[in-house]
């Protein structure tokens, strides 16, 4: 797919009818997450002898929404569709190791060809939002995670996906991945805690 030549750490496949779902599918992710929030941290202790209490849900919470927003951010921004974020037509696939997304779904839906650019990107991040904010308003998470850590992550998705596909620097966060909290690890730009 085209889109795929902009997302360089990101394969965007086009379902065809009868394919199954990568992975991970965002209509499961509130199933599903529990489980790979355990084995994230499980996978963060063995690679940097612990996993910070929060840690491994921001990430998982990172993980399920970045491959939609970078997917859905980018063709708003280098083309002339907004695509529909309605949750059953994505999913993710995971490196079988490390548990990051290394591709991205999507079944066909109601997408939108919209020539005016403001437009589609509004269309597009209003659809993004409301499902980035259904799946981090439910995800179970074992320690307490904030409405703000929450809707903030969805929101910064956002925000860097655009900042990625316009070649701009990361911007500043609401919320944090609390990745400096692993040894030897330093915040990482746009961090809220660099204020």
């Amino acid at each position: 797919m085209q889109l795929s030549r902009h997302l360089a750490v990101l394969e965007v496949r086009v379902a065809d009818t009868g394919d199954p779902d990568l992975g991970v599918s965002l209509s499961a992710a509130v199933d599903i997450a529990p489980r790979w929030i355990e084995t994230y941290r499980d996978l963060t202790i063995a690679q940097s002898g612990s996993a910070p209490a929060g840690m491994p849900a921001a990430f998982v919470l990172q993980y399920l929404l970045d491959p939609i927003a970078s997917t859905i951010a980018t063709a708003a921004a280098v083309s002339h569709v907004a695509l529909d974020a309605d949750a059953g037509r994505w999913s993710i696939g995971l490196d079988p190791i490390y548990l990051y997304p290394v591709a991205v779904q999507l079944r066909a839906a109601d997408d939108r060809l919209l020539v005016d650019r403001e437009e589609r990107l509004e269309v597009a991040r209003a659809g993004y939002l409301a499902t980035a904010t259904d799946i981090a308003t439910r995800l179970p998470t074992p320690t307490r995670m904030s409405s703000r850590q929450r809707l903030g992550m969805a929101e910064d998705l956002w925000q860097m996906a655009l900042a990625r596909v316009a070649g701009e620097p990361p911007p500043q966060r609401r919320s944090c991945c609390l990745i400096y909290a692993l040894p030897g690890c330093a915040p990482c730009a746009g961090c809220p805690r660099l204020r």
